[in-house]
């Protein structure tokens, strides 16, 4: 009994190392593929296409977190605890009905929101065609199978299909190059798209091989509410920091201009690329954690970075590592990339910064302290976008850097006060 609980323990972490290797994979395949491009595009000075393209993609992604409405979560949630047979599988169906119902009409009013806008208030034609062939993939990505994959311990098969999206973007990206504005926006709207149907043909292709063809059922008032809810919840812990970062690029285009922008944009790209493959490492030692925490009875910042110590050398090597390359490359004027680079080495300490703020979100998840977590980036995030728009007009793109700073440190303030209590 105990060698095969043994042999289970190990097939389960390899299992879990597994998963994380092909979200690692997918990450560097998907949003790998557009760094390269965006890099040839900086280096060939297309700022415009950069600005235009970073400025809607961003808010196209966006788009997608308030169309999945926590339910990648939620379903992950509903599959685990379900017990074993087919004949079980009903109310996992329901669930997603239910959710599937929310995040339809999400992206309704997302989309009608969005449309509004371009064609009543911008004259730009860039976004119109952007917005009119981006709409059908939000559309689509309404029932999307990634918290049923999730919940099956298929989260890598995730990560990979997720890539495809971003991998079609990228091509589009390398195809608008030189074109007109409404050709560049009809280009990257389209693949936008495509991207996405060709990702949930990947997941649901899965999913049927799995066993899990698609089931319809009639939704109930309380599901509808309950899927309301969770929604609402989920997404306010997601929403500051997203919300944050849409500010910037706003203030970055009115008061920066595009080239400024462009940059801004590729050097986030970098940041994100280190903080997300930290939250990697965050999800595997986020089981310690939790047993760590729970044995230390009164907490302390201490056993928060002492049962996360592996997140935290990972976010200090990518900090110093990137502080360093960035200045090295900001050394050599004829670099392509020196101006670049000179913005990257700007913004490599917020790598830190954030990472810590992960760290704090992430212990205080372990604890369930799920409200403050959003209550803290909330808080955060407000204190960011005061500090960035206050100081752009004094200290340009560099004040973004102050802003970020800002809003980690207030929500890991909020967190220690919480901890000590």
């Amino acid at each position: 009994m105990r060698a095969a609980g043994w042999v289970r323990a190990v097939h389960g972490q390899w299992r879990q190392i597994a998963n994380i290797g092909l979200l690692v994979v997918g990450f560097g395949l998907g949003q790998g593929a557009i760094f390269i491009v965006q890099t040839v595009l900086v280096a060939a000075g297309e700022y415009e296409l950069l600005a235009a393209f970073g400025t809607h993609y961003s808010f196209a992604i966006l788009g997608i977190v308030l169309v999945d409405a926590g339910a990648s979560t939620t379903l992950a949630r509903a599959v685990a605890r379900l017990p074993s047979g087919r004949e079980a599988r009903g109310e996992v169906w329901r669930t997603f009905c239910e959710t599937s119902a929310i995040r339809i009409t999400v992206a309704l009013i997302v989309g009608a929101a969005a449309a509004l806008y371009v064609w009543r208030f911008s004259t730009d034609e860039f976004s119109r065609w952007y917005v009119a062939l981006a709409l059908p993939g939000l559309l689509l990505w309404a029932v999307n199978g990634v918290g049923l994959l999730d919940g099956l311990r298929l989260s890598g098969i995730s990560g990979i299909t997720g890539s495809v999206a971003y991998l079609v973007t990228a091509a589009g990206l390398a195809l608008a190059a030189h074109k007109s504005a409404a050709a560049a926006g009809a280009i990257l709207g389209g693949a936008f798209s495509i991207g996405y149907l060709v990702t949930l043909i990947a997941q649901w292709t899965t999913l049927a091989r799995k066993g899990w063809y698609p089931r319809f059922h009639r939704v109930t008032r309380a599901g509808l509410t309950r899927a309301l809810t969770d929604g609402c919840a989920l997404s306010f812990q997601i929403l500051p920091g997203q919300v944050n970062m849409r500010v910037q690029l706003v203030l970055s285009t009115v008061y920066l201009g595009a080239e400024t922008t462009a940059l801004f944009v590729y050097a986030k790209q970098i940041v994100t690329a280190s903080t997300q493959i930290v939250g990697f490492v965050l999800r595997v030692e986020f089981p310690s954690l939790v047993e760590k925490l729970s044995a230390a009875g009164k907490q302390s910042l201490g056993n928060m970075l002492g049962a996360q110590r592996m997140a935290l050398y990972c976010a200090a090597t990518f900090a110093v590592g990137v502080t360093v390359v960035a200045g090295i490359a900001a050394q050599v004027p004829d670099f392509g990339l020196h101006r670049a680079a000179i913005v990257i080495a700007g913004f490599a300490p917020t790598i830190f910064t954030m990472s810590l703020l992960l760290m704090m979100m992430q212990a205080l998840a372990a604890t369930g302290a799920y409200g403050l977590a959003a209550g803290a980036l909330a808080i955060g995030s407000v204190a960011g976008m005061l500090v960035s728009y206050m100081l752009v007009s004094m200290l340009g793109v560099y004040a973004f850097v102050a802003g970020e700073v800002v809003l980690n440190l207030v929500g890991l303030y909020v967190g220690y006060r919480y901890l000590r209590r």
